[in-house]
């Protein structure tokens, strides 16, 4: 096993946490989301998460407009990704859920910290617990647990989304499963893309001025561009990676398709932040809304009083130490 430390720190004037192995040390503010603000390959001393420029990280106000914040670091998308109204059944059915959700904007409690670090936060607008449980299982190997409570008497349809914003920077590069050929833009026609559910090739794209565009490549954020897409979602991958403009470093995201079928990405080359960044969104819904979602019966339902597990794999590869 790794050797595994976990201590408390201060980032940038907030309380945090730390957990680091020989070779990878993590940051996160339980009070902001639970966000995870830093990932470094100690090796060569490459930060993947995006800093926050200059919008500082601080305290969210409930319901607060996600575009508008820090846009760094990794966030927690839960129980939708668009602002929409629950459209499960019960007592619930209609409750307003927030932008990017809710828990990205609530603090999160910190319920064991040693070997591992487990946070875990309670619903505002559904009653639900979720609970991320963060252990290293190799020195260049993080494992990021969750667990999901359904705390009512009624079923629960929920999209949770992993929300990394890899700094990359421009010349990296995206790497998908050789079977993904086809992807579906999710954005609105003003992002240039035409409307949502456009399809494209996947890795060279044919766009409607009749370019061809290489759909892995990562620009300078002097583009003032980003793209959102799907893969269908009938194709359920295991996962994906992004390599960093050094090539020297890589990182890759794995995890059980069975529990986690769906998936997004986001590329920012300067429209909302400053520098470049991949976000890979292994997702349990297709798309963002979990109102949509639930419509295209494309979203998976925890039944009442009921517990869920699932579990997503963080690599970070380096060819040299530097």
């Amino acid at each position: 096993m790794p050797r595994v430390a976990a201590g408390q720190c201060d980032w940038h004037g907030l309380a945090a946490w730390t957990l680091e192995s020989e070779l990878v040390r993590t940051v996160v503010v339980p009070q902001v989301g639970a966000k995870i603000v830093s990932l470094l390959d100690k090796r060569n001393g490459v930060e993947w998460l995006a800093a926050p420029g200059d919008r500082s990280l601080r305290p969210i106000a409930y319901g607060a407009d996600f575009e508008k914040q820090d846009m760094s670091g990794w966030d927690e998308m839960f129980p939708t990704i668009s602002a929409c109204l629950h459209p499960g059944p019960g007592a619930h059915h209609a409750a307003a859920l927030p932008d990017h959700g809710e828990v990205w904007a609530l603090p999160w409690a910190v319920d064991e910290t040693g070997a591992q670090l487990r946070l875990s936060v309670e619903g505002q607008a559904l009653p639900y617990r979720l609970t991320r449980t963060m252990r290293f299982t190799a020195p260049d190997t993080l494992v990021l647990d969750y667990r999901l409570d359904n705390l009512h008497d009624d079923p629960l349809p929920y999209i949770w989304a992993a929300h990394p914003q890899f700094a990359c920077g421009a010349g990296g590069e995206i790497h998908l499963p050789q079977e993904v050929t086809r992807v579906c833009n999710v954005l609105p026609p003003s992002y240039g893309w035409g409307e949502p559910e456009t399809e494209y090739d996947w890795p060279h794209a044919l766009r409607a001025e009749g370019r061809l565009y290489h759909m892995p490549s990562v620009h300078a954020p002097t583009q003032t561009a980003a793209r959102k897409f799907y893969i269908l979602p009938h194709q359920h991958i295991a996962g994906a990676g992004v390599v960093h403009r050094n090539e020297s470093n890589a990182i890759r995201l794995a995890w059980d398709p069975a529990a986690v079928p769906y998936f997004g990405l986001w590329v920012d080359e300067g429209a909302l932040n400053h520098q470049s960044v991949v976000t890979p969104e292994p997702t349990t819904g297709f798309y963002d809304s979990l109102e949509r979602a639930w419509q295209k019966q494309q979203v998976l339902v925890l039944d009442a009083g009921a517990t869920t597990a699932w579990a997503l794999t963080v690599q970070l590869q380096c060819q040299h130490r530097g």
